[in-house]
């Protein structure tokens, strides 16, 4: 809160991204619910499970453009403009109810998640600029913080705002709207305290993965992490394995719902523990785990998901419980990894080195997501989740073995 205070440039970003998530959150959930409800909705719901993943292949792209961008503030608000806009246009398609009208919305969804990447590298440098070195994880914890207690409210608010309406994606849609004006509004009032370095770069874009991997091996070396390639291979497929996992619970609750609720609410009820896991892991900065290295955390994270796994379509309520603790370890590491990023890497080179760093680590995203899904549908979702738990506890014990 201190931080907050005394930092209006902070301030104004984490107020802007709490507007923009809370809209991103209210988005999702409906996103899921309107696939649900068109024909064949198990092949539509991993359709847009497949959307909300695609965009972090073109992370390292837009944070090229982002470091390539001089009006930094005013293209933020500009595109917070721009994504109001497209959110009240689809209030003419979401009720059509159709292919045609899910691959419209699926196709806003896209482009509004890739301007949000791009506005992520373009707050970087001025939060940088902004934060001392000691306050930079401390900012981090926050906003990932926040960003929790907003998808917590975001989808059941979400869900609640259909039920009042009678099912009316349009005042969502209208809602949600709103809310990236607002995010904009907040940048547009605050615009002159969100200064950066003005750097000249004149490096076309280009993605070498030798260097980005010469980059993530110092950055790691420095909290101590010996084995790097280990430590590599694990977190590529800790992004992997849960790329899968969250279509695979949207296209379980089709069948394996244990609650006594509709389909939205029961994916809502795993996001709220997903993100509560991680909200407590934020705040509670001082317990034990805060001086874990990386490898002990991806230990711990690997035995949650394979228990998870192998609970989830039998014993779903139980599940819960380990879906909370694996939020919990891992919100523990996303904080050391992005304080290491920003005290190391140049203000020029930031936003393209941080959208290296997040496709080297998450290009088999997509895949994951893509693979798992495929299993699912042509297979079987509990077999489909044995598997990534079988994997998920071959990959604990060669963790073991290496620390």
């Amino acid at each position: 809160m201190k931080l907050i205070k005394e930092n209006k440039a902070y301030a104004s970003l984490l107020f802007s991204s709490i507007f923009s998530m809370l809209g991103t959150s209210l988005f999702n959930i409906v996103f899921l619910i309107f696939a649900s409800r068109l024909p064949n909705p198990k092949i539509m719901i991993s359709l847009a499970e497949l959307c909300i993943l695609l965009p972090i292949v073109f992370a390292t792209y837009t944070g090229y453009l982002a470091d390539k961008t001089k009006r930094k503030s005013s293209s933020m608000i500009y595109f917070s403009l721009i994504q109001g806009i497209l959110f009240l246009f689809l209030i003419f398609f979401i009720e059509q109810r159709n292919v045609v009208a899910f691959f419209v919305v699926a196709l806003v969804k896209i482009s509004t998640d890739l301007m949000t990447s791009y506005k992520s590298g373009l707050r970087a440098p001025i939060l940088q600029n902004n934060l001392s070195n000691e306050n930079l994880q401390t900012a981090f914890g926050q906003i990932q913080g926040t960003s929790s207690i907003v998808e917590i409210i975001g989808q059941p608010l979400g869900v609640t705002i259909l039920a009042i309406s009678h099912q009316s994606f349009e005042i969502v849609l209208f809602i949600n709207g709103i809310l990236y004006f607002i995010s904009g509004l907040i940048l547009w009032l605050y615009q002159k305290k969100l200064t950066f370095k003005s750097t000249k770069s004149t490096q076309k874009y280009s993605f070498n993965i030798k260097t980005s991997l010469t980059e993530i091996k110092e950055i790691f070396t420095l909290n101590g992490d010996s084995n790097f390639i280990v430590l590599l291979f694990s977190l590529v497929m800790i992004n992997f394995i849960l790329a899968g996992i969250g279509p695979l619970i949207s296209l379980a609750m089709l069948k394996f719902n244990p609650f006594p609720t509709n389909y939205g609410t029961a994916i809502m009820i795993f996001n709220v523990v997903l993100m509560l896991g991680m909200l407590t892991g934020s705040f509670m900065m001082n317990d034990r785990l805060k001086n874990w290295l990386l490898p002990e955390l991806l230990i711990f994270s690997f035995l949650m998901i394979s228990l998870f796994s192998f609970l989830i379509t039998n014993q779903a309520i139980i599940s819960l419980l380990f879906l909370f603790l694996l939020a919990y370890i891992s919100s523990k590491a996303s904080p050391k990894v992005n304080s290491l990023v920003f005290e190391n890497i140049s203000t020029e080179n930031l936003g393209k080195v941080t959208g290296g760093i997040t496709t080297l680590f998450t290009f088999s995203v997509p895949f994951g997501g893509a693979i798992f899904v495929f299993l699912a549908n042509f297979i079987s979702v509990p077999f489909t989740f044995y598997i990534i738990a079988i994997i998920s506890i071959l990959i604990f014990i060669l963790l073991v073995l290496e620390k």
